[in-house]
């Protein structure tokens, strides 16, 4: 049973995922930072959701083209 009711993201190592592997970052309470048991990735929160936009954004630079102002 859920303790506080808060729930933790399900995150994708960044490092993993841009080399296509799909692995979930685990999550340390006391450094509030994410980490993968794969490889030697750590982060915050917002360290991962700025990669997944980063990633998102070049690689479907080309769809995106009406947004861009293009």
């Amino acid at each position: 049973m859920a303790d506080s009711g808060a729930s933790l993201k399900l995150l994708l190592c960044p490092s993993c995922f841009a080399r296509e592997i799909d692995f979930l970052l685990a999550y340390d309470k006391a450094d509030d930072e994410y980490y993968c048991q794969r490889c030697c990735y750590a982060g915050k929160e917002d360290n991962v959701t700025a990669f997944y936009r980063t990633f998102r954004d070049e690689k479907y630079k080309l769809y995106n083209v009406e947004t861009q102002g293009g």
